[in-house]
């Protein structure tokens, strides 16, 4: 049986809410049902539900969504602004359901792993809370961070090479390196930052877990891309490869430490169940 005014404060809230998708059906359907099974006190039960626009600012603040879509260039979403720390720890995000998300800086988009992770099997959408990415961030980032440390170390070795090499692949091209030179150059300090930014503590737990992954994808990146520069400068093999490899890259150094900290916190609920 449906309820007039249940209908129209559930339309009401759709009308305010970001969220997006089978969470946001779901999200909309829970509230539904919440409402109806109050049905003799209608006025009541969303009186304590609260105003629409507030249900919806509640879901989006639950869901990540709080601060809704990006800004778009070209139908492109705009990163050029502040923000960053959040739009890192979307790039695995298992609870956000979409595959691509804005990219940390710069224009387009990112995958988002979380939800990679959960298309493969590997996570729930409901296992990230705050306690696992805090032990995720504190107890098991170190081989990721080891990991990074080594790809950021192959971009500079990578760099070297392409700056000893820069005046025969400006004969062979026929054009300047300047640009390419400045991304293999710039790139390796970038990484560094963000590795050496996964260790403070001071930090959200859910940034610094994706630090390590980002960190060692840019430098996987900038390899490729220093190595195509300096060796096969006609071609796109390299690079092409170097992305390719980048994405389980990103993923694995995403979701090993998650799964650490979840295997440690089923073994604790395991020791707690057996004595009690």
């Amino acid at each position: 049986m449906t309820n007039p005014e249940i209908d129209d404060y559930v339309r009401e809230v759709d009308s305010h809410l970001r969220l997006r998708g089978r969470a946001r059906d779901q999200a909309l359907d829970d509230l539904r049902d919440a409402l109806r099974e109050a049905a003799d006190a209608v006025d009541d039960a969303i009186a304590a539900a609260g105003r629409a626009e507030d249900y919806a600012a509640a879901l989006d603040e639950q869901f990540g969504t709080a601060d809704g879509r990006f800004r778009t260039i070209l139908g492109m979403p705009n990163s050029l602004t502040r923000g960053i720390g959040r739009r890192m720890a979307g790039t695995f995000n298992p609870a956000d359901e979409r595959l691509l998300v804005p990219r940390v800086f710069g224009l387009g988009w990112a995958v988002n792993m979380g939800a990679v992770a959960v298309r493969l099997g590997l996570l729930r959408p409901d296992d990230l809370d705050d306690e696992v990415l805090g032990d995720a961030a504190d107890r098991h980032l170190a081989p990721a961070q080891a990991v990074a440390g080594a790809k950021i170390g192959l971009a500079v070795a990578a760099a070297v090479l392409f700056w000893t090499r820069r005046h025969a692949v400006r004969a062979a091209t026929g054009k300047p390196q300047g640009a390419n030179l400045f991304f293999s150059i710039a790139a390796p300090p970038v990484c560094a930052a963000l590795l050496t930014a996964s260790t403070d503590q001071e930090l959200p737990a859910d940034q610094r877990v994706t630090m390590p992954a980002l960190a060692a994808t840019l430098a996987t990146v900038a390899t490729g891309a220093s190595l195509q520069s300096a060796l096969r400068p006609r071609g796109q093999l390299i690079m092409l490869g170097a992305s390719l490899a980048a994405l389980p890259i990103d993923l694995l150094l995403s979701y090993l430490p998650v799964r650490s900290a979840l295997k440690r916190r089923w073994r604790t609920d395991l020791e707690a169940t057996q004595d009690a």
